[in-house]
């Protein structure tokens, strides 16, 4: 950034150049925070176990992690397009005065949504939570009252991120989470035994109080000046109001899905909602680790794009970002098919967790599966749409494929069980994609959609390649009907893993796929800047 006001790009070559680069950043800083997200959830077992206290802290952590996370991540969304066009025309001060105008709402709608989920606490635990009665009853109310007053700072913590985002900063907002796993972890094990579940509550507040600290040391960097004003009848900040909602509703299509599931698996086999809640939970970590790399990046660089009316460049962006989460996913979708039974067994299978609940879970990670690389692509589309300040694309669709979801799930339930369950929301998310890909296609026919089928192709040959031989060799290795000790399991299953990888990069690399050499040459390059 100029201090005259102009808008400079970062000194990478490209913007490609800069959004794989950030991709990178990201994913590091994400692999630290799942890894301290493990440790948090393995302290907390360690202190709490598993009991009414701990069910009464996840009842009350329910609605508001949900509001933070989509009313936060939707002013996020909406904000960055409309800032980015300011910095782009060089009317920071203007940019500045709408960040802080959306800052300013964002802290009040959220201080008003935390006093309401406050007094509104008992009904809500009882909506939640109907079989909580009497001390587990009154524990959840109060837990979920303490935890509603975290809502302002981790939505702003948030909107922060995103003005971060927004200038090209991505050190201090990736690295939030992990601050925050941190702060839980240390006051469970410095004060969970002496303060009970009610102090992880207040250690959870807390935690997102730092979320929202860590990265305001940066906001200088990028001259922010903050305004005490909320500007109601700016034209931006009106259009920030206005698509608020549809944003908020496309950004929780994924959670229609997973509460279609409660309300058909309640009517099939005992354990069926804990295997699709379980089996979605480890579907979704390369989901959180890999795709959310590539979308944080390319949302501030394909909004800068946007402003600039530059589609050629906007479309290269998309191309490659289609590419990297095509070689991060498929290989991880076909190594979680192979090796689902011992990694549900690793994982999960513990105390009541025996084995037809491990088996359960392992259906529907398989048919889960199945919909991964259009979960992976979707946030790419539904980001381009937002960078073109187009909401409506991404609502019209959502709720359409939420419709076929439902149906079926109607049709598939009671000939599959809960996998027809999670192949339902796996066709649901492949038709949603599929309507985003065609309707940008019309709007940017500069994406090269030949070439992403051939990427496709290439790289899913490679991932079935791979998961033969891993297959092969879990079979010599006997992983797949395991009943030694855990420690052997774990062993076997990374070396399968790692072999996985090995043989994924060699082959890759062989047959020259471009995605590879990029990410080869960013770890040269750093490990360069290293010596």
């Amino acid at each position: 950034m100029k201090n005259n006001g102009a808008y400079q790009q970062p000194l990478e070559t490209s913007p490609v150049a800069r959004m794989a680069r950030a991709a990178g950043i990201v994913l590091l800083l994400n692999l630290l925070s799942r890894l301290l997200g493990f440790v948090r959830d393995a302290s907390i077992a360690a202190v709490f176990g598993a009991g009414a206290a701990t069910d009464a802290y996840l009842v009350a952590y329910t609605i508001p992690y949900f509001l933070e996370t989509i009313l936060g991540m939707a002013f996020v969304t909406v904000m960055v397009p409309v800032v980015t066009t300011y910095l782009v025309k060089g009317e920071r001060r203007q940019g500045w005065a709408v960040a802080s105008a959306v800052g300013n709402w964002t802290v009040l709608l959220t201080l008003v949504l935390a006093v309401a989920g406050i007094g509104l606490a008992p009904w809500l635990v009882k909506a939640l939570a109907p079989g909580f009665t009497g001390q587990d009853y009154s524990l959840a109310v109060k837990l979920t009252r303490i935890m509603f007053l975290s809502l302002p700072f981790m939505a702003t913590g948030m909107l922060v991120s995103g003005i971060l985002n927004a200038g090209y900063i991505f050190t201090s907002p990736a690295l939030a989470p992990a601050t925050s796993n941190i702060i839980i972890i240390a006051i469970v094990l410095l004060g969970g035994a002496r303060y009970g579940v009610t102090g992880l509550a207040v250690g959870t507040v807390f935690g997102f109080i730092g979320f929202l600290l860590i990265q305001l040391p940066d906001l200088p960097r990028l001259q922010f000046s903050y305004q005490r004003q909320f500007m109601p009848h700016h034209p931006a900040v009106r259009q920030i109001g206005r698509h608020l909602l549809p944003v908020c509703f496309s950004l929780a299509v994924v959670q229609l899905y997973l509460a279609t599931n409660r309300v058909f698996a309640s009517q099939l086999l005992p354990g069926s909602i804990t295997a699709l809640d379980f089996g979605n939970r480890l579907v979704a970590v390369p989901l959180g680790v890999f795709v959310a790399s590539v979308t944080t990046a390319i949302f501030p660089a394909l909004a800068e794009q946007a402003a600039r009316d530059n589609h050629e460049e906007m479309a290269r962006l998309i191309d490659r970002g289609l590419g990297l989460v095509t070689l991060m996913i498929l290989p991880a979708a076909v190594g979680l098919i192979v090796l689902r039974q011992p990694l549900v067994q690793l994982i999960f299978q513990r105390g009541a967790f025996d084995a037809q609940a491990t088996a359960m879970t392992s259906t529907a990670v398989l048919y889960f599966c199945f919909g991964l690389l259009a979960q992976a692509m979707h946030p790419i589309f539904t980001r381009t749409f937002y960078a073109l300040q187009d909401v409506s694309v991404p609502v019209i669709t959502g709720l359409i494929s939420v419709v076929l979801n439902i149906i079926g799930s109607y049709i598939l339930a009671p000939r599959l069980g809960h996998g027809g369950l999670a192949l339902a929301n796996s066709l649901a998310i492949t038709l949603y994609t599929l309507m985003l890909y065609l309707t940008l296609k019309r709007r940017l026919p500069q994406i090269k959609g030949t070439a992403l089928l051939a990427v496709v192709a290439k790289v899913g040959l490679i991932a079935l390649v791979m998961g033969l031989l891993v297959w092969f060799a879990g079979q010599t290795l006997a992983v797949f009907a395991w009943q030694g000790s855990p420690l052997g399991l774990l062993l076997r299953t990374g070396v399968l893993v790692a072999a996985g990888v090995l043989v994924f990069a060699g082959l890759g690399l062989c047959l020259g796929l471009e995605e590879i050499k990029i990410i080869r040459g960013l770890f040269l390059k750093r490990l360069q800047r290293g010596h």
